[in-house]
């Protein structure tokens, strides 16, 4: 059934949004992005301020979350959209096969079909290794859009006869119960005359004949993906914008009135990212991420190992036990099928979270555990979690701790550990000999909050 504008206007749009996302019917998505463009008309700039939404207040707990670049890049196994550009620092000495250029990179359109797509195996694997959100690239810096979108050339409207790939990784997303989010770059590399330069080294400069770029065609082309994405599929729980879009307050008014419940990251909501090999070095403030890729880059990268899965989740500790959130990324093969090893890995951690997943998951941070103990900390309640991880060889202890621990035991097993208390300091007795490959819980259990250092967490 085609439905008209009016009907959406007369149903009212929060109605229209749902039912969307249960009728994948085209004439519908149509009239929702139209009605949604029709809306920003009436936004005005507003100072943006951090959602306060009772559905956004998921993600502080989230804890671990998936991250994938797919896109046109996958076929040639290329850092998504920087692999068009010559002298990128981070390639410097290694690997200039990367680099493509601009009408190689953008021939890879017409040879990304992905046959064996089957995101449901995706998610079911994240899920059962404790990941809560997972986010999928709509739409990277090159601008090929993985969706059937009506703005610009590159989108499988164009390459794909309309097949649209966000939806059946939306649809896996609420079947197995993890917040579902889309990256959307701010840039556009793809637009005519976008102001970018192709070699790192040389600023831009406008090329004689070219066509000028035009900034108002260019904001239209933005919202209007948005639009299309923010209204194609129902309830999003994340968008992570990856450069700020254009008119940033103004635009995120609108995506507000569109889904009021979403969180906006990598600006906006998300106070701080962090990325691969980039990692804080004090607790920061807010809500907070560290994202980094397995194997090589960001992208489908065949030619690189991935990282085992004692740093993954040594990453996930420190990154939960100050408080943030940590986005493990792979990117799919273009045939739509992830590496062996990605299942491989996510089995170990999940069997991981089977014993000692409480000490992770949704446990709140101890941000200053550094200053009292020599293992990472994250707490729930009175019962604090110390994570001895691998390369933790000397003594494992807590001092000025005023609370003798009632009880402390071994999470894996159950078992208790010897301890002493004296003095203010709690030692533990784990010899490595009885320690796991990954990281070895040891649950401490208060009566009252210890409070090392006359500090609150």
């Amino acid at each position: 059934m085609i439905h008209t504008r009016r009907d959406f206007l007369e149903a009212g749009f929060g109605a229209a949004l749902t039912a969307a996302a249960s009728t994948p019917d085209e004439g519908r998505n149509r009239a929702l992005a139209a009605e949604a463009r029709d809306r920003l008309r009436g936004v005005e700039a507003v100072p943006f301020q951090r959602t306060t939404h009772p559905e956004a207040q998921w993600y502080p707990d989230a804890s671990f979350g998936l991250f994938m670049h797919w896109g046109i890049h996958s076929v040639a196994g290329l850092d998504p959209s920087w692999a068009m550009k010559k002298n990128i620092p981070w390639y410097t000495g290694e690997n200039p096969e990367r680099y493509q250029g601009r009408e190689k990179y953008y021939a890879l359109a017409g040879q990304f079909n992905p046959r064996n797509y089957d995101p449901d195996k995706w998610l079911a694997a994240a899920r059962q290794a404790g990941m809560h959100y997972a986010v999928l690239t709509a739409k990277h810096h090159d601008g090929y859009c993985l969706w059937p979108t009506e703005y610009g050339d590159y989108n499988t409207r164009v390459y794909m006869k309309g097949r649209d790939l966000l939806g059946p990784f939306i649809e896996a997303c609420r079947k197995h119960g993890v917040k579902a989010g889309f990256y959307f770059s701010g840039p556009d590399w793809s637009f005519p005359g976008y102001p970018v330069s192709m070699d790192e080294a040389v600023s831009y400069t406008p090329q004689p004949g070219a066509k000028p770029f035009d900034q108002v065609a260019y904001e239209r082309h933005v919202t209007g993906q948005l639009s299309e994405v923010l209204t194609r599929y129902g309830h999003i729980d994340l968008i992570w914008f990856d450069g700020e879009p254009v008119n940033f307050n103004r635009t995120c008014a609108w995506i507000r009135q569109l889904q009021p419940h979403i969180v906006i990251g990598r600006v906006g909501d998300i106070a701080n990212t962090f990325e691969s090999g980039h990692k804080p070095t004090e607790p920061p403030e807010g809500w907070w991420e560290h994202c980094m890729y397995l194997g090589g880059h960001w992208g489908n990268s065949p030619a690189y190992d991935i990282e085992p899965a004692t740093v993954i989740l040594e990453r996930l500790v420190l990154t939960r036990a100050w408080g943030g959130n940590f986005l493990v990324n792979l990117g799919p093969r273009p045939d739509g099928t992830m590496r062996p090893e990605f299942y491989e890995r996510l089995g170990e951690i999940a069997a991981w979270i089977e014993h000692s997943g409480e000490s992770l998951v949704g446990a709140g941070a101890v941000s200053n555990w550094h200053k009292f103990s020599a293992c990472p900390v994250t707490r729930r309640g009175t019962t604090w979690y110390l994570h001895v991880l691998p390369n933790q060889f000397g003594p494992i202890q807590m001092y000025d701790i005023a609370e003798r621990p009632v009880s402390v035991k071994l999470l894996r097993t159950g078992e208790p550990v010897r301890f002493r208390y004296c003095l203010q300091r709690v030692a533990m007795d784990l010899p490595y000999s009885q320690r796991g490959k990954l990281d070895e819980v040891i649950a401490v259990a208060f009566e009252r909050e210890p409070h090392p250092k006359g500090e609150r967490y």
